[in-house]
């Protein structure tokens, strides 16, 4: 795994080389546009329609919106000027508890590592010292052409350096419209509730969970390129809840039944 990005952790004037490294990958599935007719694929151009012809990637320039119609044009240089002195250093600003910073901000992660064996000395000492401090810190830092706030916690002997949301791009929950107001549930519903809750608690493992869609799509791929007949398996409506109390009545014995038979099939006959 290569870093995708270099350059130093700062706290005062402490000065710590670290690199940066993917902490996660998605996979996914991706199609591509083709021709039915010869399954070529599908170029798309980049087109003027004012002058209603396609467009070189060298005659595009960037441009940032001001009105309606109305542009400003940004040149490289432009944009060089706009780099901040944190465009090579992540600049610790405070430390904070893990408990202060609302999950809904976090965004994309990173492995954050000491950047050759002159940093694993200061590096470890860091590291060492939030962790008996139980302490995560923030820090500032220009990444792909913006400024970004990010969380720095001890992980085993690297550190997770994740993103933050800036407080204006996490929306509101009163900015959900026709949200309806809350309603106190009866002490039997909540209590049945809990009963449910504490039926399906167990220790998370992440390794039980896949992409059940993406397998799908790989054993039809793999179906048709050798020229079998898919059988689609038929779908399944969820029934809908008319009566929670039913429901969660049949949804606990189910689960009671599923404790039981395998129990009573154990049993010597």
């Amino acid at each position: 795994m290569r870093p995708t990005w270099q350059g130093n952790l700062k706290l005062a004037l402490v000065l710590v080389p670290v690199r940066a490294y993917p902490a996660a990958r998605v996979r996914s599935v991706s199609m591509n546009q083709l021709h039915e007719e010869c399954r070529s694929r599908i170029r798309q151009q980049r087109r003027c329609p004012t002058c209603d012809r396609a467009v070189e990637r060298a005659e595009i320039v960037k441009g940032y919106q001001y009105g309606k119609g109305q542009y400003v044009l940004m040149r490289p240089d432009d944009l060089q000027r706009l780099q901040l002195p944190s465009h090579r250093t992540l600049d610790i600003v405070q430390f904070v508890e893990e408990s202060e910073i609302n999950p809904l901000y976090y965004h994309g992660s990173y492995y954050l590592a000491p950047g050759g064996e002159v940093a694993a000395g200061p590096f470890h000492t860091l590291l060492a010292a939030m962790k008996t401090a139980n302490r995560i810190a923030i820090a500032q830092v220009v990444l792909h052409g913006k400024e970004k706030v990010v969380a720095i916690r001890p992980h085993d002997q690297v550190f997770i350096m994740s993103y933050l949301h800036y407080r204006d791009e996490v929306r509101r929950v009163s900015d959900i419209d026709d949200l309806p107001e809350p309603r106190a549930p009866g002490p039997a519903e909540s209590a049945m509730a809990r009963q449910l809750l504490d039926a399906y608690a167990k220790p998370l493992d992440l390794g039980a969970f896949e992409d059940g869609y993406r397998k799908r799509f790989l054993e039809v791929v793999e179906a048709k390129s050798r020229g079998e007949e898919l059988v689609t398996p038929p779908a399944v409506e969820p029934r809908r809840v008319i009566n929670l109390m039913d429901a969660l009545k049949s949804s606990l014995a189910r689960i009671e039944g599923e404790i039981v038979e395998p129990a009573a099939e154990s049993r010597p006959h």
